[in-house]
C-alpha cells in the first residue's frame, strides 16, 4: 500500500503543478498590466466596478478587472494625405455662402487629462470608452463645426485670397473656444466685376451690446482635453469651384488692370495739371519772391535810414547834453574864477590896506625917515653926477661970501650947496642930529 500511495503523490502533484502553469498562462494577463511612459490606464475593479487611474509607467495589480489604456497626447488627423493619419481620405468638405464645395486638410495636436478625477470623468460621466471614442465622437465634431461655420462667413473666392488667413484664425477660435452665432444682415455692395450696386444677403458674427463675440457652449469644457498646433494645410476646390474661381480672379485682375490703367491715366492727368500747376505756383512764387525781397530791402533801408536818424539824433542829444554839461562847467567856472578873484581882491584890499595902514604908522614913527633919505641920497647922486660929467667947465665969476681957508671959492661945492639944502626943504628933511644940538645947547 505504501508503494502504490507514492506514485499517486506525485501523478497529483504534476496535475496541479500542470493546473497553474496553464492558469498563470491564461489567466496572468488579468491578474497583473504594465502601464507604458506615454499613456495612463483607467481600471474598473472585477466585483464593485470602481475606477481608478494609473498615471505613472510600471506594473500594477488588475486582478481580473477591464483596463483601457489612453495617450496622453496624439495628433489628430482630417488629411487627405494617404501618408498621414488613415490610408483613408480624413479631409473635411465645407461649403462656402457662394455654395461652392472645398474639402480642408489639416491636422491638430491633442492632450489628454493628466489628473486622475478628469481622466475618470471622461470615461464615465462624458461616457467616452475610448480615446476614438473621443476623435469621433468629440473632436472631428466640433472641428468639422468649425470649418463649416467659418466658411459660412466667407465665398470660396475669398477663401482662395483675401480672407483666407481669417479663415484659419476663425476656425482655430472656434474649436478652441466655441461657435460663433451666426446672423444675416442685407448689404448694398459695389460688383468688383461688373462695377454694379448688388444686394447680398450676408452672414455675420453676432456681437452682443458690448461688442463681445457671442457663441455656443464649448464642448471641451470640463473634459479636461486640451488642444494646441491647429493646422489647415490644404483647400482642395471642386473643378468647378476652381475654374469659376479662376475667372473671377481673371475677371477682377482685368478690372483690376482696366482700373490700374485708368488710375494711371487719371494719375497722369493729374500729375500733369500739378506740374502746371506746380509750374504756376514757381512763377508766383518767384513774383511773391520778388516782392517780399523789395519789401524787405525797403523795409531794411528803412531799417538803416531809422537806424541812422536815430543814431544822428542821439549824437545831436548826446552833444546838446555835452555842451549843456560844458557851458554849466563854464558857468561853474567863471563862478569860482569870479569868487577867487572876489576873494583875491578882498585879500588885496586887505594886504593894501594893512600895507598902507603899516606904511602909514611907521611914517608917522619917523616922519618917513627912510623914504626921505633914500629920495635925498639919491637926488645927490644924480647930481653928483652931473656936476662930474661938467667938472672943469665951471667958470666962476662972482665970489659971494665967506672965503675958505686958502682964500679960494668953489663954485660947485656951493652949488652943491644950495641944491641940497632945496632938496632937503622939499622934503621937509631935518638933517641935524638932535642929539648933537642938545649936547651943544648944554
Amino acid at each position: 500500500m505504501e508503494q502504490n500511495e507514492f506514485p499517486v503523490k506525485k501523478v497529483v502533484l504534476g496535475v496541479a503543478a500542470v493546473v497553474v502553469l496553464l492558469f498563470a498562462v491564461f489567466l496572468g494577463g488579468s491578474i497583473v498590466e504594465t502601464n507604458a511612459p506615454d499613456t495612463y490606464q483607467i481600471k474598473q475593479s472585477a466585483i464593485y466596478g470602481e475606477m481608478s487611474v494609473k498615471m505613472d509607467p510600471g506594473m500594477w495589480w488588475q486582478w481580473f478587472g477591464t483596463i483601457t489604456t489612453w495617450p496622453k497626447a496624439e495628433t489628430f488627423f482630417f488629411t487627405a494625405d494617404h501618408n498621414e493619419g488613415k490610408l483613408a481620405d480624413q479631409s473635411i468638405e465645407v461649403t462656402f455662402n457662394d455654395g461652392s464645395a472645398c474639402k480642408i486638410s489639416g491636422t491638430c495636436r491633442v492632450s489628454m487629462p493628466n489628473i486622475e478625477q478628469e481622466a475618470i470623468a471622461l470615461a464615465m460621466k462624458h461616457g467616452f470608452r475610448s480615446h476614438h471614442d473621443v476623435e469621433n465622437k468629440l473632436l472631428l465634431p466640433v472641428i468639422r463645426n468649425a470649418l463649416n461655420r467659418t466658411a459660412n462667413l466667407m465665398s470660396a473666392r475669398e477663401s482662395y485670397s483675401e480672407k483666407r488667413p481669417e479663415y484659419v484664425n476663425w476656425a482655430w477660435d472656434q474649436v478652441q473656444n466655441g461657435l460663433y452665432e451666426i446672423d444675416e444682415e442685407i448689404h448694398k455692395e459695389k460688383d468688383p466685376v461688373s462695377g454694379d450696386t448688388v444686394t447680398r444677403i450676408v452672414k455675420v458674427i453676432r456681437r452682443d451690446t458690448k461688442g463681445n463675440v457671442v457663441r455656443q457652449a464649448n464642448p471641451f469644457h470640463g473634459t479636461g482635453i486640451s488642444l494646441s498646433n491647429f493646422e489647415i494645410k490644404n483647400f482642395v476646390y471642386a473643378d468647378k469651384v476652381k475654374e469659376q474661381i479662376a475667372a473671377q480672379q481673371q475677371a477682377l485682375m482685368a478690372v483690376a488692370t482696366a482700373r490700374a490703367n485708368a488710375q494711371k491715366a487719371e494719375q497722369d492727368a493729374l500729375t500733369e495739371e500739378a506740374k502746371g500747376k506746380a509750374e504756376v505756383m514757381k512763377a508766383k512764387y518767384e513774383e511773391e519772391q520778388k516782392k517780399v525781397r523789395a519789401v524787405v530791402e525797403a523795409s531794411k533801408e528803412k531799417e538803416v535810414a531809422e537806424t541812422a536818424a536815430a543814431r544822428e539824433l542821439s549824437v545831436a542829444k548826446l552833444q546838446k547834453q555835452v555842451g549843456e554839461t560844458n557851458a554849466q562847467r563854464e558857468v561853474e567856472v567863471a563862478k569860482l574864477q569870479r569868487d577867487a578873484a572876489e576873494a583875491n581882491k578882498q585879500r588885496n584890499i586887505l594886504d593894501g590896506q594893512g600895507e598902507s595902514e603899516k606904511k602909514r604908522m611907521i611914517m608917522e614913527a619917523d616922519g618917513a625917515l627912510k623914504q626921505k633919505l633914500d629920495a635925498y641920497i639919491e637926488v645927490n647922486r644924480l647930481y653928483a653926477d652931473a656936476i662930474a660929467k661938467y667938472q672943469g667947465h665951471w667958470v666962476p665969476s662972482v665970489v659971494m661970501g665967506p672965503s675958505n681957508q686958502s682964500g679960494t671959492t668953489n663954485g660947485a661945492q656951493a652949488l652943491i650947496d644950495m641944491l641940497t639944502v632945496k632938496t632937503a626943504k622939499d622934503l621937509a628933511l631935518d638933517l641935524e642930529v638932535k642929539g648933537q644940538k642938545k649936547e651943544e645947547k648944554k
